[in-house]
């Protein structure tokens, strides 16, 4: 939970799950999805038991649920997103895209993610994750509805930069 640590906000409440054994799943997010099979269904099950473990119980609506991801992280925060749609409220997304090859289609209903609100970012210099990936990762969230907030940062390696914990915070703050 290094990077939850690093956000700096109290009284917020915010998931962001980390792999036991420092990786989700064995292949690239752009590989078949059959290459990430059976680990990425089961790692979105993990991730749903944490989501339903802080709603403790229905008391805590999904709405106020915070899903916050780096690289493998963030692209299993878009992927639970998209497969329980309305189960949170918002994710912070640092270097991520939908899991997927460029040639595979995939199907979500129209507007599943209406009223989602997201911060995606990248960068133009990221060797894992390319600008033309979270370019389009915006737009397919845009197209289901989510409120996407997307920033390239030039130059940025596979890291999370301290601007972008900062824009991080910003969006927390403006939604709670």
């Amino acid at each position: 939970m290094v990077l939850a640590s690093n956000f700096k906000l109290d009284g917020i409440r915010w998931l962001a799950p980390a792999a036991d054994t420092g990786s989700w799943y064995p292949g690239r997010f752009f590989d078949p999805l059959a290459v990430n099979e059976p680990y990425l269904t089961e790692a979105i099950e993990q991730i749903d038991e944490v989501v339903e473990e802080a709603r403790e119980g229905g008391r805590i609506d999904p709405c106020q649920i915070f899903l916050v991801g780096f690289s493998q992280g963030a692209c299993l925060a878009l992927e639970y997103a998209l497969r329980r749609p309305g189960h949170c409220g918002a994710l912070v997304v640092f270097t991520g895209g939908i899991f997927g090859a460029p040639d595979e289609t995939r199907t979500f209903p129209p507007h599943a993610l209406a009223g989602l609100r997201v911060l995606l970012t990248g960068s133009d210099a990221d060797e894992w994750i390319s600008e033309a990936s979270t370019r389009q990762t915006a737009q397919v969230l845009t197209d289901l509805g989510a409120d996407v907030t997307l920033r390239i940062y030039h130059g940025r390696p596979h890291i999370v930069s301290e601007e972008e914990l900062e824009e991080a915070r910003g969006f927390i703050r403006s939604l709670v």
